[in-house]
Parts: C-alpha cells; sequence; structure tokens
C-alpha cells in the first residue's frame, strides 16, 4: 500500500503542479485579456470622441447647408422676380419704341406740312405784297374821288365825327382834300 499511496500521492503532486501552471497560466493569460481589454476600451473611447467631433461637425454642416439652401431659394426668389421686373420693362421699352416710331412719323408729317404751309403763306405774302403795290400805284386818285363821293352821299351817324367812317370796330380817318 505503501506503493499505491505513493503513487497517487505523486498523482496528486503532479496534478497540484499541473493545477498551479494551468491556474498561472489562466492568470497570466487574465492579464493579458484585461490588457487587451483597457487598449480595447482606451481605442474605442478615442474612436467614440472622433464620433462625437464627427457628428458636431456634421451639424454643423448640416446647419450651414440649411442656411444656404435657404440663401439659395431667397436668391432664386429676387432672381424671378427680377426677371418679371425685366420682362415688364421690355414691354414697356417696346410700347415705347412704337409710340416713338408712330411720333416721329407725325413730327414727319407735320414738317412736310409746316414747308407746305410755309411756301403757301410766302406766295401769299407775295401776292399780297404785289396787289398792295398795285393799289398804291393805280389807287391813289380813285380812294380820293371815293372819299369825295361818300361824304356828300352819307351823313355822319350819331356820336360820329364829320370825316371820319366806321367800318366793323375801326375808325378810319377820310382823305381830305
Amino acid at each position: 500500500m505503501k506503493k499505491g499511496r505513493l503513487i497517487v500521492l505523486t498523482i496528486c503532486v503532479v496534478m497540484v503542479g499541473f493545477t498551479n501552471a494551468f491556474a498561472q497560466s489562466k492568470k497570466e493569460k487574465i492579464g493579458v485579456l484585461t490588457k487587451k481589454v483597457d487598449s480595447l476600451e482606451k481605442v474605442l473611447s478615442v474612436k467614440n470622441e472622433g464620433m462625437v467631433q464627427l457628428q458636431v461637425k456634421l451639424a454643423k454642416l448640416e446647419g450651414t447647408r440649411d442656411a444656404h439652401n435657404e440663401e439659395i431659394k431667397r436668391l432664386e426668389d429676387k432672381n424671378d422676380s427680377l426677371k418679371e421686373a425685366l420682362i415688364t420693362r421690355n414691354i414697356t421699352i417696346e410700347a415705347q419704341s412704337s409710340k416713338i416710331a408712330q411720333l416721329n412719323k407725325d413730327i414727319s408729317g407735320l414738317q412736310a406740312q409746316q414747308k407746305e404751309w410755309t411756301s403757301k403763306n410766302d406766295a401769299l405774302n407775295a401776292e399780297l405784297s404785289s396787289i398792295k403795290q398795285k393799289s398804291d400805284d393805280a389807287g391813289a386818285t380813285t380812294v380820293k374821288d371815293s372819299v369825295k363821293d361818300t361824304k356828300s352821299t352819307v351823313a355822319p351817324k350819331e356820336g360820329e365825327k364829320a370825316g371820319t367812317t366806321t367800318t366793323g370796330n375801326k375808325s378810319d380817318p377820310i382823305v381830305k382834300n
């Protein structure tokens, strides 16, 4: 039995040795795994911080994008209103251009009419002056004779002086010989 006990004891010692070695190995593995977990937690923490910073940047960019979209919308609306104003003004310009063309045409007609009237006026003035000149030359004696005839036949009206005749609203002195 001594031999059996020795074998059992040897087996126990070997088992304790294996257990110790195995326990030592487990402790080392746990230590290594703990270090790995710690380093992974640090990496994860850094990545989380980076993710938070990226989310903040994304939020800022989204806010900027929204502000730019609003500005773009406002500028597009302004552009549309300016286009409408330009179209309206172009229509007004076209209408004014047609009015100007019509007025220029009217001016040309009026200038032609003015030239025609000026030439007719000049012709009438020339004819009038030639008639006056003829009447002055030939009519000087006849006017004196007709004045003498009217004196003897026409009596002055009340309120008129003798020696004047009334024609319309004018009083012309009669030429006396």
